[in-house]
């Protein structure tokens, strides 16, 4: 009699754990998300800097605006992976983290950058 290879019929699925990394795609594209969402405030600026004086575009409200949506895109993205669909693992727990945290920071300053009109 050979061991079994599966899930047997009426038995539990396996319960997904808070370790390692992620187990489908949409936890990876989460973690992308993230990483680019986050290097937006890096490459930006040097964008501005280089660029600033020759495309007067990239000195004004649209370079934060652009930082600022694909930070919330990555906080959004992240709470619904670990929750809604079930990728409970450090990494996206992780970049759930930095990315809610950051958005909550930086939100506040670009708005009212765009409010005041600087």
């Amino acid at each position: 009699m050979s061991a079994p290879t599966g899930p047997q019929p009426g038995s539990a699925a396996p319960k997904s754990t808070w370790v390692g990394l992620p187990t489908r795609p949409i936890g990876w594209v989460a973690v992308v998300a993230a990483v680019i969402g986050l290097g937006s405030w890096i490459v930006l600026p040097i964008i501005t800097g280089v660029f600033g004086e020759t495309y007067p575009v990239t000195d004004t409200f649209v370079m934060p605006l652009i930082g600022a949506v694909l930070l919330v895109i990555a906080a959004v993205l992240n709470p619904l992976a670990i929750w809604v669909w079930k990728q409970k693992n450090a990494l996206n727990l992780i970049a759930m983290l930095l990315t809610a945290g950051a958005a909550l920071f930086v939100l506040p300053i670009v708005i009212g950058e765009g409010i005041s009109g600087a």
